[in-house]
């Protein structure tokens, strides 16, 4: 479907989709044909159910279903045609065609004959068959009566103006949990329950790092190796069927090293191969970062993992991550709701933006919102007004920004020289350099354990105003989101390293912009030149931004269980129905004649806009 499908690119649809459906429908709307085709196929299940004739689809078939000539069907209804006429076979065949979306109830067929005489049916099962071809009868699938309600919405959203409400209204929203706290507290609860693995699981994670450890040791004494944790098992936010990433380091003899270490990983994918625990181990040496995957066996279950080498950027992060966490246990809270939302609402994927993305924003608005201090700016927990000061301040001056680090190509001295200061002590902070980047954030158990946040919010009450801030207030066009400054309104003109161009640059170029446009920059807290969305499409971006607007009007309300209920394709069966969404992406990026398509056709009235949280409801309960 245009307008849902597995999670990344297809999870939100093209422009090109929403403005092929809105042309649809205002050609239907304005020739009468959706609402007469509708209409047919609604008279159609009633007449067949009541009057229909059993058919076998073949003559040893005990399958039967009901079917009636379309000429009696027409007649039996007192069908007419856009001009008040009574309506012709063909041009039934024509309607039934023109809206025809997956499978449907009501299907077109002929009547054959065999050598003995035994009448079975011909059934076009085609979405789109052939425009002129003309069938004599009309049948009613029975497998699928009991789908025919829910096809029929799905057909009338079709043929009608649906759209999502925009929900605009949710940057003035306010929080109205009085007497849901126990409640909220009680279902905050259980998600800590899902999103901390069990024992059995991490004593498995234990056992496949000491096989690895053992296994890799045994290739030769004077290779060092270490097996590490990252990513969410480091900080035990992920389930307990979570994979495994594990980080090994290995230090090889500087004679010929990067043969020595192609050589050492050949023999440990050997050596876990002959290891019965391991039921399936390969290794991807072409990949960005090669990794070897590998499937571990504990028990009776059975877990997924990765191994990668000497890179020492993802441990890095992970323990950044961490650190935030130990600062300050909303912070974790926080993080497990947009985890969780993120999964829940297929909004994460590898194809677009991943959950160490989803991380960064949530981290950046929390140093923003002053729950924790931006700790790679820092050497203490002992933040005065005057650092926050001092930090409001380096946001506003693209100089002071471009100055915090050196750059790339500066020599030796000036990289000595230019070093970032500690913004409460003014002290330099320490180097950390991990694979030549800069990789410094306070670690410092009991400096942590002493940090004592200004913002006294309850994590539900961040949790909402995150959602509110990137859904209706963050000006991606124009800013950047950065953990590192701790700051989700940097200029990207700020920003020089990153690689995320500005979008009035690339809407110059019109026929580009689609692959180019890129409507949100996340800065990676150490490869400053990496864009955590550099995968994100436009589109998806204003469909993140109403999703996020979803979220937080849901939350409003009180509700964590509804703001994990799952995309239904009964609200989202049609891409025209992104269109109140997409409205921003239309104006930047539409050409004049797209234009006319779009802004006259969007008039989202309360006739018009789906009744969201009433269908998500229904669907919950199904």
């Amino acid at each position: 479907m245009p307008g849902l499908g597995a999670a990344g690119l297809t999870r939100f649809p093209r422009l090109g989709q929403v403005l092929t459906s809105l042309e649809k429908k205002k050609r239907m709307r304005s020739s009468g044909e959706g609402e007469l085709a509708l209409g047919l196929l609604q008279g159609l299940y009633r007449l067949l159910d009541e009057k229909g004739t059993l058919y076998a689809l073949k003559r040893s078939s005990a399958e039967k279903h009901k079917a009636m000539t379309l000429h009696s069907a027409l007649a039996a209804l007192k069908a007419r045609d856009a001009n008040g006429e009574l309506m012709r076979v063909r041009y039934a065949c024509h309607l039934l065609n023109s809206v025809a979306m997956g499978p449907m109830p009501v299907v077109l067929a002929r009547r054959r004959t065999d050598a003995a005489g035994q009448v079975s049916l011909a059934l076009d099962l085609t979405a789109e068959p052939e425009p002129e071809c003309t069938y004599d009868l009309a049948v009613v699938l029975m497998r699928r009566m009991d789908k025919a309600q829910e096809y029929t919405r799905q057909l009338s959203q079709q043929v009608t103006e649906q759209f999502l409400p925009a929900l605009d209204e949710v940057e003035h929203m306010e929080l109205e949990v009085a007497g849901r706290r126990a409640e909220l507290d009680a279902e905050l609860a259980q998600l800590r329950a899902l999103w901390t693995p069990d024992a059995a699981s991490q004593q498995a994670l234990e056992r496949a790092k000491a096989t690895i450890l053992g296994t890799a040791r045994n290739i030769h004494k004077q290779i060092a190796v270490s097996v590490d944790t990252f990513g969410s098992r480091y900080y035990a936010l992920c389930k307990s069927d979570s994979d495994f990433d594990l980080h090994v380091r290995v230090r090889v003899p500087q004679k010929n090293p990067d043969k020595t270490h192609e050589w050492f990983v050949k023999r440990l994918v050997a050596g876990m191969r002959r290891n019965r625990a391991f039921t399936s181990v390969q290794w991807l040496a072409r990949t960005r970062v090669p990794i070897v995957k590998f499937a571990f066996k504990a028990g009776r279950r059975t877990y997924e993992g990765d191994v990668s080498f000497n890179r020492g950027l993802g441990p890095a992060k992970t323990k950044m991550i961490g650190a935030y966490m130990r600062a300050d246990p909303r912070v974790r809270t926080v993080l497990m709701i947009l985890k969780h939302w993120g999964v829940e609402r297929a909004i994460t994927s590898s194809n677009a933006l991943n959950s160490f993305g989803l991380t960064m924003m949530g981290l950046a608005f929390l140093i923003e919102q002053r729950v924790v201090p931006p700790l790679q700016l820092l050497a203490t927990t002992q933040v005065t007004d005057d650092a926050w000061a001092e930090l409001d301040a380096l946001h506003a001056s693209p100089q002071a920004i471009s100055a915090l680090y050196a750059a790339p190509d500066a020599s030796v001295a000036q990289t000595r020289k230019q070093v970032p200061k500690c913004l409460a002590t003014r002290a330099p902070l320490p180097d950390w350099a991990c694979d030549g980047v800069r990789t410094y954030f306070l670690n410092d158990q009991q400096q942590l354990a002493q940090w004592r946040s200004p913002n006294r919010k309850s994590a539900y009450e961040l949790a909402f105003e995150l959602f509110r801030h990137y859904g209706a207030r963050f000006d991606s066009v124009g800013c950047a989101v950065s953990p590192r400054l701790g700051s989700t309104s940097i200029r990207r003109s700020s920003l020089e390293r990153l690689q995320a161009p500005m979008p009035q640059a690339v809407l110059e170029q019109p026929r580009q912009w689609d692959r180019r446009l890129r409507l949100l920059a996340i800065e990676d807290p150490f490869e400053l030149e990496l864009n955590c969305a550099r995968l994100v499409p436009a589109e998806w971006v204003e469909g993140l931004r109403w999703e996020m607007r979803r979220a937080a009007a849901v939350m409003a309300g009180g509700s964590l269980a509804r703001l994990f209920v799952r995309p239904s394709a009964d609200i989202y069966c049609d891409a025209s129905v992104w269109a109140p969404a997409y409205a921003r992406l239309a104006r930047l990026a539409q050409s004049p004649e797209d234009k006319r398509v779009f802004d006259p056709e969007v008039d989202v009235t309360a006739a018009t806009t789906i009744p969201l949280f009433e269908r998500e409801a229904k669907a919950a309960k199904r």
